[in-house]
């Protein structure tokens, strides 16, 4: 499935790019609180820097960067965006969020993309309760998470069963998230 997905979602004139995904530990009790994320926002954010210099210097072009968080790891990458200065070179195009309990800002416009690059979607159930549970817990700014609307941001159309489906093989919301990372975003279904 990797490489069929890979190769729909490739844009045109891409040959090679480097794309990593790394799970942040979700550790229930810990993750209860933005502790963690302001740990690792941090270090997220340099290895997106160090990436998008990396791929500067070897190619000569910029690389279009979409970063995934789902779960708490969305909170990690809310304290990414907030990491840096206004003087650093942006190396994210787009933040997209799937079953985020909050990413520690109250608006799509604070992750510096402009609002029309940050995408959100959830799911019933399960994933109700992390989302809403994160919520009253204060990981999103001013009880914002990013489905609402007021946040701002696209929310995507998702067929997700629960926390776990937004990757099920021929989903719409695997499909809406390929699409966004090959950046045809009029291929994207929103709410």
């Amino acid at each position: 499935m990797g490489g069929e997905l890979q190769a729909r979602s490739r844009p045109e004139g891409v040959h090679d790019h480097l794309a990593r995904l790394r799970r942040f530990g979700q550790h229930r009790f810990r993750a209860s609180s933005g502790s963690r994320a302001e740990e690792g926002g941090p270090r997220l954010y340099d290895f997106l820097q160090g990436s998008r210099a990396a791929h500067e210097e070897a190619t000569g072009t910029t690389a279009h960067t979409t970063v995934l968080g789902h779960s708490y790891g969305s909170t990690v990458v809310g304290a990414s965006a907030q990491s840096g200065s206004w003087q650093d070179p942006e190396a994210v195009d787009d933040y997209m969020f799937a079953g985020s309990p909050g990413v520690q800002a109250d608006h799509a416009a604070d992750f510096g993309v402009g609002a029309n690059h940050v995408w959100a979607m959830g799911g019933p159930g399960d994933d109700q309760l992390v989302r809403q549970g994160g919520r009253l817990m204060g990981l999103g700014d001013n009880l914002t998470i990013p489905t609402d609307e007021s946040f701002g941001g696209n929310v995507m159309k998702s067929d997700s069963d629960g926390h776990s489906g937004f990757w099920d093989e021929g989903s719409e919301s695997l499909r809406n998230q390929a699409a966004v990372i090959a950046g045809k975003y009029h291929r994207v279904e929103l709410e």
